[in-house]
């Protein structure tokens, strides 16, 4: 069996393109802390402690490249797990389009190769379920900062700052929604393979055993997961997202913000 991707390529160009603008939010977000640490002289942060410029650069150039350290190895992975599940999912759709053209003596050879897809799938998720949890709870925190931004913008003390936290929260959330949506098409694309199985198999007057064993086989369901707990499928996703903006919102009705003086005030 052929398995081709003729559309891959275009696809996953959509998918690198995609990739780059995260990546590009993420190092907007650099600069712009960057520089509001600057504005601010990081008095706020070290207790108005007067200190020498050079120390103040240090300092600055510390955190900013600390905390660029902590986005990127986290999109980086949102991009790699997208990467991976999209070439998987293009994999299982060449299968669904061959199935009407494969004679019934090549089945044995159609078994073989959708057990090493299944035993692939199982293998990653066993491996990176751990990851996609983590993954989530940072986009969780940065979509809570995206929110703040949103309802209550006079926190933050200039532009440049607001910018920050604007382009972690669009970077992240769109990391996050990629993962997810790159996750659920494994599951999606493995239910079209058994009804197009299904349909194939049901029209034939005879089966052979290999034949039934892949129907067996794909009847199973294949799909990714959050740490070996919740599969990633396309409830998963609203499901996902919704309950962190009703957290969000949650959250910051708790906060009492009538005592919270603007940073301005700290400013020399």
């Amino acid at each position: 069996m052929d398995l081709n991707l003729p559309v891959a390529e275009n696809k996953i160009k959509f998918l690198y393109s995609f990739i780059i603008f995260t990546t590009f939010l993420q190092l907007h977000v650099f600069i712009f802390t960057l520089v509001t640490m600057l504005n601010v002289r990081m008095k706020v942060m070290v207790f108005r402690i007067d200190l020498p410029g050079p120390t103040l650069w240090i300092m600055v150039m510390i955190f900013a490249t600390s905390q660029l350290f902590i986005m990127l190895p986290m999109n980086n992975f949102a991009a790699f797990y997208m990467i991976i599940c999209r070439h998987l999912q293009l994999l299982i759709k060449s299968f669904s389009k061959h199935l009407e053209e494969i004679p019934d003596s090549e089945y044995e050879k159609v078994l073989i190769d959708y057990m090493s897809i299944r035993k692939f799938v199982l293998k990653m998720d066993n491996e990176m379920s751990f990851l996609v949890s983590t993954s989530t709870l940072y986009s969780a925190c940065t979509m809570y900062f995206g929110m703040s931004v949103i309802m209550h913008p006079e926190e933050y003390i200039d532009l440049c700052q607001f910018l920050a936290v604007l382009s972690l929260f669009i970077g992240s959330s769109a990391a996050f929604l990629g993962l997810t949506v790159a996750g659920s098409l494994i599951h999606e694309s493995c239910s079209n393979l058994w009804l197009q199985a299904h349909k194939c198999l049901s029209s034939k007057s005879e089966v052979t055993n290999f034949q039934q064993r892949f129907l067996s086989i794909v009847e199973k369901n294949l799909f990714v997961t959050v740490w070996k707990i919740l599969p990633i499928t396309r409830s998963f996703i609203f499901a996902a997202a919704g309950t962190v903006f009703t957290y969000c919102i949650a959250l910051d009705s708790i906060q009492s913000l009538k005592n919270v003086s603007l940073m301005w005030s700290y400013i020399e």
